[in-house]
């Protein structure tokens, strides 16, 4: 932003001395122009990820505190699950071949939701790094 804030004044005193004609100030001054808006864009988008790391940062520095704090869980009392759990979401039922189901959603606390994979999820995943180390390997 700085290099391009110091082009333009160079340009700027180029045109106002006569070095520059007016139209190839304006090209010049459009294209510095495009270039600041587009690292502005840039900025914001960077900031916005490096205040989400930090939040992510902050979460994860919070749960390992609280896990310490309960390193051994011998009887789940209300202060536990809250310390681990912020939010339970039951959805309503469904009727399927026959079978009810009921779809639960259990918010952990600085985490959100944690997505555990079923069996068969775990065997296909499995099966794919096998094959991909076995390609590196080969």
């Amino acid at each position: 932003m700085k290099e391009l804030d110091r082009l333009f004044r160079i340009i700027y005193e180029d045109n106002v001395n006569g070095k520059l004609n007016d139209e190839r100030f304006y090209k010049l001054s459009d294209g510095y122009e495009a270039g600041q808006e587009q690292l502005k864009q840039e900025i914001e988008t960077l900031k916005a990820e490096v205040s989400e790391a930090d939040t992510e940062t902050t979460n994860v520095a919070k749960l390992i505190a609280v896990t310490k704090k309960y390193t051994r869980i011998d009887d789940l009392t209300p202060e536990i699950l809250n310390a681990f759990v912020y939010k339970i979401v039951i959805h309503e039922r469904e009727k399927k071949d026959r079978k009810r189901t009921q779809q639960i959603d259990i918010c952990h606390s600085y985490v959100g939701i944690v997505d555990i994979p079923t069996d068969e999820e775990m065997r296909e995943m499995e099966q794919e790094y096998m094959q991909r180390t076995t390609r590196q390997t080969a």
